[in-house]
């Protein structure tokens, strides 16, 4: 038994053949390991990077869908409360019962608010509902004052101020409590009461469209993770199979070949080692033309695939981390272009109504103080058209801001004013075709494309200094094409829709964004001197 582990009475291939067999062994198990553990680890990098990067898209995209619902609430309020403010001055005073048996004044109190809310008339002072989509809420809110602190708070703040918003808790039918959004805006009365208009809502259905995103991102995320799991498994078992090859060959080539393999096996040991830790560049330089040339060929291939597959996956991380942070960038300058472009909207509604409507209004005021005691030496028709001047301004206005023809006749009407209304304004000759057999689309695409087909005019009224535009809408059977041409001084397009923030280009951005939000795809080809195209597809469904 003492003989028989004797190391100096064994041949020398049986040496070769052990000493061979256990550095390959070791060698390649240190391989394995190190290779898997790297691979591994990059993947759970590749991984976690993406969960992190989704979820910070989902909280960004979030937070602005919140801040957009609150814009949009607040908006409704202000709207809304116009409209009642001037419907009551329109009116001789009324008292509260007068107020809610009025069906029209009621209709124009309650409107829908996003899918769940509506609005609403409150008397602050008293805490009183004067008129709600539900008549038997028209109560005292009292009873509300402990229940729920937080909208009797926001009640009480908006006594004597213009404007106000805020979150509070509503007790709902089951019980539970939910938190709701309001925008809140002061009406004044002929009679002395100071009323306010609430646009109330769920801000949650706003931001649906996020969990919707989240759901799918970790969707991605998931797939992501088991392909980079089934890759390592893969090569994994890979790597078991060119072992045990490795080790038919080794053992092989020890017993036919002791003397010749020594030199070899020594290099293939040093690549081992190399790869190992962690030099993937290393190649092993034997020139022999048999099976131990060929076992450093594919020793060789392995590392050169695994570095390959190493910087696919690095690759892969940064290019999604770079991607990641463009689509930031963008969305940073888009939401503060568009928050600049919504004041400077603001600012020109004030003023307007201050520069004309208001003061019209202040004349008229002052002709009728003069009518009343009996001094008025203007006509009381000229008094009339300057009442019918008012009007017509306030209905250009309106138009302006949502034209009713798009709800009254549709579509092609609509953009066929949208011509109409260049020619006259900005003298430029709009020639509008339409082809195909016209349909009735969905009322939220309605909206949708009239909205892009006026930025897309827009743009041209703007910049394109163009004297000339084509409208073209053909109705296919399953999509709706529309092709805008304008023969205007043209602009170099970016090599990316992503980079049009970058480039100025945010009303383009606005049309494509509005383009995508109605699962279409926009195409843009301009060159400078000879106008631009715009063609846009958006598909058709029954």
């Amino acid at each position: 038994m003492k003989k028989l582990f004797t190391w100096s009475q064994w041949s020398i291939g049986t040496k070769i053949l052990i000493l061979f067999l256990g550095l390959s062994i070791i060698s390649m198990g240190v391989i394995g390991y190190l290779t898997n553990k790297n691979i591994r680890d990059l993947g759970a990098y590749a991984i976690e990077s993406s969960s992190a990067l989704g979820q910070s898209a989902i909280e960004d995209s979030t937070n602005q869908l919140n801040q957009l619902g609150e814009n949009i609430i607040e908006q409704k309020s202000k709207d809304v409360a116009k409209q009642v403010e001037m419907y009551l001055e329109a009116r001789p005073p009324m008292t509260v019962e007068e107020m809610r048996a009025d069906q029209e004044l009621r209709s124009i109190v309650v409107q829908p608010v996003g899918t769940l809310g509506y609005t609403t008339l409150i008397d602050p002072v008293s805490a009183t509902i004067i008129i709600h989509k539900y008549p038997a809420q028209e109560k005292n809110l009292e009873s509300l004052k402990e229940t729920l602190p937080t909208f009797w708070a926001l009640l009480k703040s908006s006594v004597g101020v213009e404007s106000t918003a805020g979150y509070y808790d509503w007790l709902e039918v089951d019980g539970t409590i939910n938190q709701k959004f309001a925008g809140i805006d002061a009406i004044e009365t002929q009679n002395g009461l100071t009323l306010t208009l609430w646009a109330t809502t769920y801000i949650t259905e706003f931001s649906m469209p996020a969990e919707l995103t989240k759901e799918e991102i970790n969707a991605a995320i998931q797939a992501s993770s088991d392909y980079i799991n089934d890759n390592v498994n893969n090569i994994q078992n890979l790597f078991f199979i060119v072992f045990a090859v490795l080790v038919v060959i080794v053992v092989g080539l020890a017993l036919l070949l002791s003397r010749v393999i020594t030199s070899p096996i020594q290099a293939l040991k040093t690549g081992a080692e190399a790869i190992g830790k962690g030099n993937l560049d290393y190649k092993l330089k034997i020139k022999n033309k048999d099976e131990l040339g060929e076992l450093a060929n594919t020793f060789n291939n392995m590392a050169l695939e695994l570095k390959n597959y190493t910087e696919r996956l690095k690759s892969t991380a940064a290019e999604n981390i770079e991607n990641e942070r463009k689509i930031q960038e963008n969305l940073r300058v888009y939401m503060r272009e568009v928050g600049q472009a919504q004041e400077n909207e603001r600012k020109r509604i004030a003023r307007e109504l201050h520069d004309d409507t208001i003061q019209a209004l202040v004349a008229v005021s002052r002709d009728l103080e003069e009518l009343e005691s009996g001094n008025l030496k203007k006509p009381a028709r000229e008094i009339r058209k300057e009442i019918r001047t008012i009007i017509e301004g306030l209905r250009r206005f309106s138009q302006e801001l949502r034209p009713s023809i798009i709800d009254d006749l549709g579509l092609i009407p609509a953009v066929k004013w949208l011509g109409s209304e260049l020619e006259k304004n900005d003298k430029i000759d709009v020639e509008t075709k339409i082809t195909g057999a016209q349909r009735q689309l969905r009322g939220h695409s309605e909206l949708m494309i009239f909205r892009v087909i006026q930025e897309a005019l827009t743009n041209v009224r703007r910049h394109s200094h163009a004297t000339k535009v084509n409208i073209e809408i053909g109705f296919w059977e399953n999509k709706l094409k529309i092709k805008i041409r304008d023969n205007g001084k043209g602009f170099k397009i970016p090599a990316k829709l992503s980079e049009l923030p970058q480039a100025g280009k945010l009303g383009l951005l606005g049309i494509s964004e509005r383009v995508q939000l109605i699962g279409g795809s926009l195409d843009i080809k301009s060159q400078r001197g000879k106008g631009t195209v715009l063609t846009i597809d958006i598909p058709l469904y029954d």
